[in-house]
């Protein structure tokens, strides 16, 4: 049994599959419920269970589904005006970050993109009962869209952009909806991007392919159940949540 798993799945037996139909469904809850998150989750979790290699081509794509099913989930509920802020800053962030990636050092980012995402939390919590602080706290379209171009260098070099423009999206988001629909459209086009590299270099192998479509089940699982989480909590507490979450994902980053 073994044997015909590693033909088509590679270095992956039925262990570490359980092990990373897990991971999956929790990133896709995540990505669906809260927009922001998932690849943080999965990143490290899914390079410990596989060689670095093939994590990283395998990261690449399930998180372009991940984002494709949040897409659909969200259809038109997405914030046109912050996406014209930040999505051509971020194309034009990734395209400098992947000339980065032989000078600078990933480690270092994460840690910096962590340190800035604690403070970033719990700013963000304390200003959501003192309307002065939130009204200073919200950045204008052209600090949007320097957000938007270190959003996609962090995004190539570490996969962690996302919180980088989350900086730039909870205070202008009206609601949970649009919070989470804008990310998930952020996360599918750069991810396509991503997706084009990884098969120039010869990343993508057929035994990614053939665990990406084993692992669909679990994405489309917890795509389902994010969605109902997202529907039952309130907007406030939405933001309090990312909030926590966003500096939580900064200690995990300084830390680790």
């Amino acid at each position: 049994m073994d044997n015909l798993i590693s033909l088509f799945l590679g270095p992956v037996h039925l262990p570490v599959f359980f092990g990373l139909f897990a991971v999956t469904f929790s990133g896709a809850l995540i990505t669906s419920g809260f927009g922001v998150g998932g690849g943080m989750l999965m990143t490290p979790l899914v390079l410990l269970l596989l060689p670095p290699k093939f994590g990283i081509g395998l990261i690449g794509p399930m998180m372009l589904l991940m984002a494709g099913a949040g897409v659909r989930q969200y259809w038109r509920q997405w914030d046109l005006h912050c996406l014209l802020v930040l999505l051509p800053a971020m194309t034009a962030g990734i395209w400098v970050g992947t000339h980065l990636l032989s000078v600078v050092s990933a480690d270092t980012v994460r840690r910096t993109v962590g340190a800035l995402a604690l403070g970033f939390g719990i700013l963000q919590y304390l200003a959501i009962d003192r309307p002065l602080w939130k009204e200073r706290l919200r950045p204008t379209p052209p600090q949007g869209v320097g957000l938007g171009f270190a959003s996609g260098i962090i995004s190539a070099l570490a996969h962690v952009g996302g919180i980088i423009f989350s900086f730039y999206l909870i205070p202008h988001s009206r609601t949970k909806e649009a919070f989470a629909g804008t990310t998930v459209f952020l996360f599918f086009t750069t991810g396509l991007l991503k997706i084009g590299s990884y098969v120039y270099y010869h990343i993508l192998t057929f035994p990614i392919l053939m665990l990406c479509i084993a692992l669909l089940p679990a994405l489309v699982l917890g795509s389902i159940f994010g969605k109902r989480l997202n529907r039952g909590i309130s907007n406030k507490l939405f933001i309090r949540l990312i909030c926590i979450f966003v500096g939580l994902m900064g200690v995990w980053l300084v830390l680790n």
